[in-house]
């Protein structure tokens, strides 16, 4: 297949630091700031840290992808105006063009640069988000529209660069989208025959498997 789907705007790494709120301090890796390259092992991006590992990172959970017309979404329904090319407010590490969560199928393989990838999962948000952008109602926002972003594992390792395409390489589950996903665990009880589609697909990443499962009784 190899067509060009997308172009990456901005390739974002980082390391754990010190958020704050009224409430408390917390660390996390959720800010990134751009470079032109890195190299992308089966765990992430080298030089990319993952604070809370047993929620962020590993290999189902590698990269983080986040879609420009997704942040554009955000922005209109909070009115608000979060810059996200050179930052990461939802801490992505691709931020891509032209797709966004209804474009992309868990199983999909994606050529980037060197590397190439196979999406897992949709991102479970978390209240950092409320944290990092400052805004109460992210987290509310992103899970009640479904702005998640997507996860994806490596296949094969290799130099990515800011400037690269998103090539689709092979679609294997062209109903599983990050979007219906999203919508599934939302609203199971309307979803319960995709559900049962979504739970029988070896690719789907264990911890969003495990939440749809628990539906199924």
């Amino acid at each position: 297949m190899n067509k060009i789907i997308s172009k990456i705007l901005s390739l974002k790494i980082g390391k754990g630091k010190e958020l704050k709120n009224k409430e408390k301090v917390i660390q996390s890796a959720i800010n990134k700031t751009t470079v032109e390259e890195a190299y992308l092992t089966n765990i992430g991006f080298k030089g990319d840290d993952q604070v809370h590992k047993e929620y962020h990172g590993g290999p189902n959970k590698a990269v983080l992808f986040y879609s420009s017309l997704t942040y554009d979404k955000v922005n209109e329904v909070l009115n608000i105006n979060l810059d996200y090319k050179d930052i990461s407010p939802l801490g992505e590490n691709l931020l891509v063009s032209d797709i966004t969560e209804d474009d992309i199928c868990v199983g999909d393989i994606l050529k980037l640069g060197e590397a190439v990838i196979q999406v897992t999962q949709p991102r479970e948000p978390c209240n950092v988000l409320n944290i990092n952008t400052k805004t109460k109602e992210m987290l509310k926002t992103v899970i009640k529209y479904g702005y998640t972003g997507w996860y994806a594992k490596v296949l094969e390792e290799g130099i990515v660069k800011q400037t690269d395409s998103v090539e689709l390489v092979e679609r294997i589950y062209p109903n599983l989208t990050i979007k219906k996903l999203n919508e599934a665990k939302a609203n199971p009880k309307e979803n319960l025959d995709f559900i049962q589609e979504a739970v029988s697909c070896e690719v789907l990443g264990a911890p969003f498997k495990k939440a749809l499962e628990k539906h199924l009784g």
